[in-house]
C-alpha cells in the first residue's frame, strides 16, 4: 500500500494515524488506530496498528479489518 492510498484509506474508515519519536536511536513509530461499525446486536471494535512506516501501520490495520469483515459472513 502506498502513503496516497493508505491515507486515503483511513480516511474513508475515519482511522486516525499517529508517529512517536524519535525514540532510542532516532527510530519513529507509526500508529493507525480504526473503529470498526458495530455489527447488529454488537458492539464496534478497535483497531490499533503499529508499523515503521505509516504505510506499514495502515497496512496491518487494514488486514486486521479484513479479517473482523470476513469473521461477520457473507451476510455484510
Amino acid at each position: 500500500m502506498g502513503k496516497e492510498e493508505a491515507l486515503r484509506w483511513l480516511r474513508a474508515v475515519e482511522g486516525r494515524l499517529y508517529r512517536s519519536g524519535p525514540g532510542e536511536g532516532g527510530r519513529t513509530a507509526w500508529v493507525a488506530v480504526v473503529r470498526t461499525p458495530g455489527a447488529p446486536g454488537r458492539r464496534a471494535k478497535l483497531i490499533v496498528a503499529l508499523g515503521d512506516s505509516l504505510e506499514e501501520a495502515a497496512d496491518a490495520a487494514l488486514g486486521q479489518w479484513e479479517r473482523l469483515w470476513r469473521a461477520l459472513g457473507p451476510v455484510h
